[in-house]
Parts: structure tokens; C-alpha cells; sequence
């Protein structure tokens, strides 16, 4: 009989502020059960980075300099189809969260929600499942039952 996998899921954390990437990666690593395994601030190096670390997870902005998280999301899709994404950001999820899943995340959080969200949500993206916030649950619902007529 194996023994039991007793690694902690990897996260690659893409932000274009170190400051933010930094702070992240602390209250990530001050949980028993995620580590960061790598940091990049920008496409191509994010890119780089998630073909050679290959981590369980990545915590994407959408704002990356002069880039676009959204464009990164996509290249991940093609390029790296195993590893899901969990967007991080400070743009409003309304407008932002359904392109950020149709791009291909499997999650967004917004920088000012409570740290157990990100945490609630990275758990929820690690165990397959799509994450949004209880706001945006509610307007998918609404939406569904009271589809526009015309």
C-alpha cells in the first residue's frame, strides 16, 4: 500500500505589485495546508513559470502592467490545461467574474473580501469546483429564473 500524499498543494501567485505578492504569499504559506511554490508580474513570465513548476493552483490578477490577466487566463487554457486559476482582483466581479470564467478561471475573488474567502476560495478551486462569492451566486440564480424576454 502507497502512503499517503502528505504534500501541500502549490500555488504560483501572478500579481504585478510585489508588495501584494509578497503579503499573499505569507498568510499562504502560514497555513498548514498550502505553500507557494513560485511569484511572477507578468505574462510571459508567468507563462514561463507555470510550465516549469507546474503548481496545483494559480492566483491570477487581472491587472498585470500593461497586460491583461484575462489574456493570460487564456493561454493558460491551451497551454497549461491542468492547472486551474483563481483570479484575485480589485475589478468589480459583477463585470469582471463571468469573463474571467469564460476566459477559463475556475473562480474569482475580490482583494477586499475577508482572508478566509481567498482561502474558502483556493480550497473550492483545488477540489474542482467553480467559487464565486455568495453575491454573485445569488445574481446567477436570479438570473436563471428571470431570464430577459426579448
Amino acid at each position: 500500500m502507497n502512503p499517503p500524499n502528505l504534500s501541500k498543494p502549490r500555488i504560483l501567485l501572478v500579481d504585478d505589485h510585489p508588495a501584494i505578492r509578497k503579503g499573499l504569499a505569507l498568510l499562504i504559506n502560514q497555513q498548514k495546508h498550502f505553500e507557494v511554490c513560485g511569484e511572477a508580474s507578468s505574462v510571459e513570465e508567468a507563462r514561463r513559470t507555470a510550465s516549469a513548476l507546474k503548481p496545483d493552483l494559480m492566483i491570477v490578477d487581472l491587472t498585470l502592467g500593461k497586460a491583461d490577466g484575462l489574456e493570460l487566463i487564456r493561454h493558460l487554457r491551451h497551454d497549461e490545461p491542468n492547472i486551474p486559476v483563481l483570479v484575485l482582483s480589485m475589478h468589480d466581479e459583477q463585470i469582471y467574474a463571468p469573463q474571467a470564467l469564460r476566459a477559463g478561471a475556475r473562480g474569482y475573488v475580490m482583494k477586499q473580501d475577508a482572508v478566509y474567502q481567498i482561502f474558502t476560495a483556493i480550497e473550492e478551486v483545488l477540489a474542482g469546483q467553480v467559487y464565486l462569492s455568495e453575491k454573485m451566486k445569488r445574481l446567477s440564480e436570479s438570473a436563471d429564473h428571470h431570464p430577459d424576454r426579448n
